[in-house]
């Protein structure tokens, strides 16, 4: 197995050569007037390494290259001595060729003097008495180094604590020391300023320019330096370096570099206590300050949408699958470095695969779920809490790119409507395409029709290499909703006919009822959602979950052990939360989403049939995750799990005096049955049955019931929302 390295690239995989020519050509161009400082912008990983490493292998023989990596002197005390030592010593290098001896003891001095400047900084410190200056402090001999960037904060600091201490008098007498300090130094040091870029101009002048070579700079990633440090390497090449013969080419992230030079000189204003009306000349534009220092900018280029897939082809001698790299190509952008790294964690996860015979994953979803993994956290994560979220959202995005080619009214009947609990999701225009990449007949290579088990296979082999920090915490998943399906209004048979040998006297006679439009809960509520509940109101949580957070995997399976005053909270949250009228179902309610209108003994129809449920048949010993018999299980209006996985909570009374069954049948709601306020004692409606029922009790007409503060690990609940 090949894993993509992180460094620049070797080859032109990227079409810079075009770019790196004319750059070069122009560097090495005799008629190009110096000192010129170029740009080189982009963001991070997007190529800017590569791009001036071409540049400086294309440089031909009498151009010196000095390659300076900020980032790793960032330990320095001042970044700017680092810079000018690189530079003399390629200078030097220069002339120990020339053999020029009195050259060499010029660059000695030159040399020496950068480190006197420390000494002189040193012995220019103030030595502050924490003992004299503010008695009872309890501090002693805190040093303030004056140097080449002033500590203005931490001078704004001291004064501070000093004034806050009652000190007055000391916090000004340090203000004049540190003055006095400060001018006497910043004499000293425009005299050295003076002087080095006198003596550097000449020694450039006679072993450079008149040689009719030149000295080509390039300082790297300069926005991963500390944003002070990136501006006194900024200053450090205008007040030193800044001579004929000197061509400088800076790689670095425009807008980083420009925040950083902002936030320099407003925290400078700040600390040096400059009143409001005086701000202004601290609040210096980041961009023009750039165009200061740099004379000729250049964004690098992004690869060309057309020649993505080229490019990640390019990058594995040998993919899984040939559509793997269009997969990449289509959702990661066109960062190099980030389609890399996310390229390199799906080889990695594909050779566990191959290694461990993990289930059957197919090598162009997986490529799918990393993308998104690494394109849109926030999804990923939700849709790992509910796998089979993945495909619905494909169902939906297919059925949109279908009505987007097809015309009348027929194809706008035919529209799917998003999953709800993902529509805060699809401003992403990259899932998007990612999802209809390859159309519904390549079954191989789309999630639609998978069950959510064999859906999750692709999170929970993803989940070992998430990084932390790129997938959120669940501990702000937020509100989820819950997906749900239209009932519309009309009548329905309910309860069981007398011919139903399994049907108790509670379900008994079949009659009509006639119910208005409304919408229930496509599955139970799953952890996921409750969860979401759980976190924000600190309600107990299930028995079962470590705290506020459920078994692993388990995240698309229903709740359970809620009572039905638990089921009722949460419907109360979600009410507030989303201002929808969201409550328990009704018996009826719940009755006809089950059967639909014709009276069918099960959701599917009259036939009993094990494959189509969760039930002690199956064999599981537990709940499934939702959606796992859809759609085959599912009811006319295309409610799932109605039958088995687990009881489910009405809002429905049992009723007043439960031995007496007159009182069930006929279903009346005005008889007192609806009652949310009756006491503890009164006894709620249970429907649908659980992993552990027989045929007889997952019949859709099947009544059971319990007292509200129970709960169960096979009983959970399901939303309506109401008219």
């Amino acid at each position: 197995m090949r894993i993509l390295d992180d460094l620049p690239a070797g080859r032109d995989l990227l079409d810079f050569e075009p770019y790196v020519a004319a750059i070069a050509e122009m560097v090495s161009d005799p008629s190009t007037r110096t000192p010129l400082t170029m740009g080189l912008f982009g963001s991070w990983g997007s190529g800017k390494t590569s791009l001036m490493m071409m540049v400086q292998n294309k440089l031909p023989e009498h151009c010196q290259g000095v390659w300076f990596d900020p980032w790793r002197y960032g330990g320095e005390e001042s970044l700017w001595r680092a810079l000018l030592l690189k530079v003399l010593g390629s200078l030097k290098a220069a002339i120990e060729e020339q053999d020029e001896k009195d050259a060499l003891s010029k660059m000695e001095d030159l040399e020496t003097s950068l480190y006197r400047s420390v000494e002189r900084e040193k012995v220019g410190g103030v030595q502050i008495d924490w003992g004299k200056l503010a008695a009872g402090a309890g501090q002693s001999g805190l040093q303030i180094g004056l140097s080449f960037i002033p500590g203005a904060k931490m001078l704004a600091d001291l004064l501070k604590a000093l004034k806050d201490k009652g000190e007055k008098s000391a916090a000004e007498n340090l203000l004049s020391a540190i003055h006095r300090e400060r001018s006497k130094l910043h004499i000293e040091q425009v005299q050295f300023l003076d002087q080095f870029q006198d003596k550097f101009r000449s020694l450039v002048n006679e072993h450079i320019v008149k040689k009719n070579r030149c000295l080509v700079v390039f300082v790297d990633d300069l926005d991963r330096c500390l944003p002070e440090k990136a501006v006194e390497v900024l200053e450090s090449i205008k007040l030193f370096l800044d001579v004929p013969g000197c061509v400088f080419l800076l790689g670095l992230d425009q807008d980083v570099i420009t925040r950083a030079v902002e936030n320099k000189y407003r925290e400078l204003g700040k600390a040096l206590g400059v009143p409001d009306e005086g701000k202004a000349e601290f609040l210096i534009s980041g961009a023009r300050y750039l165009e200061k220092i740099i004379q000729l900018p250049f964004r690098i280029p992004p690869i060309e949408k057309g020649k993505m897939t080229e490019f990640v082809s390019r990058l594995i001698e040998q993919w899984p699958h040939e559509e793997c790299p269009r997969v990449f190509a289509e959702a990661l952008g066109n960062n190099p470095r980030q389609v890399k790294r996310t390229i390199n964690v799906f080889l990695f996860l594909w050779h566990l695969v191959t290694k461990r015979q993990i289930g059957d994953i197919k090598p162009v979803r997986l490529a799918k779920v990393v993308a998104i993994q690494h394109i849109y956290p926030e999804l990923y994560n939700r849709l790992q809490a509910t796998p089979h979220l993945l495909s619905d959202l494909e169902k939906y995005y297919l059925s949109q790119s279908r009505l987007s080619i097809e015309k009348g009214d027929n194809a706008q009947k035919e529209k799917l409507e998003p999953p709800s609990v993902l529509v805060p999701f699809l401003s992403k225009d990259s899932v998007r395409r990612l999802l209809i990449l390859h159309p519904p007949e390549r079954v191989e290579f789309n999630f639609t029709g998978l069950k959510p088990d064999e859906i999750r296979l692709y999170f929970t082999l993803t989940r070992r290499t998430e990084v932390p920090g790129l997938t959120p915490s669940t501990a702000n998943v937020g509100v989820m909703e819950p997906q749900l399906v239209s009932i519309p209004a009309g009548t329905f048979l309910m309860g069981s006919n007398e011919d139903d040998k399994n049907a108790n006297d509670n379900e008994k006679p079949q009659h009509k009822i006639e119910l208005p439009e409304y919408t229930i809960g496509k599955y139970p509520v799953t952890n996921a959602e409750y969860q979401a509940f759980v976190k924000d109101t600190g309600h107990q949580p299930p028995s079962g979950w470590e705290g506020s957070d459920y078994p692993e995997d388990r995240g698309d399976h229903p709740v359970v052990n809620v009572s039905w005053h638990d089921a009722v909270a949460y419907c109360e949250w979600l009410r507030k939360k989303t201002g929808k009228q969201y409550r328990l179902p009704t018996e009826a309610q719940w009755e006809k989403a089950a059967r639909g209108t014709d009276g069918r003994i099960f959701p599917w129809g009259n036939t009993w049939d094990p494959s189509r449920l969760n039930s002690s048949e199956s064999g599981t010993g537990g709940t499934s995750p939702v959606g796992r018999y859809s759609p085959k299980g599912d009811s006319p209006f295309g409610a799932s799990d109605m039958a088995g996985n687990v009881w489910e909570w009405t809002r429905s009374l049992w009723g007043k005096d439960w031995k007496n069954p007159a009182y069930h049948y006929p279903y009346n709601p005005d008889d007192g049955r609806e009652d949310l306020e009756a006491g503890n004692q009164m006894l709620r409606v249970l429907r649908g049955g659980s992993f552990g029922s027989s045929a007889a009790y997952v019949r859709c007409a099947c009544r059971g019931r319990d007292l509200p503060d129970y709960w169960h690990h096979h009983i959970g609940f399901r939303v309506v929302l109401a008219p």
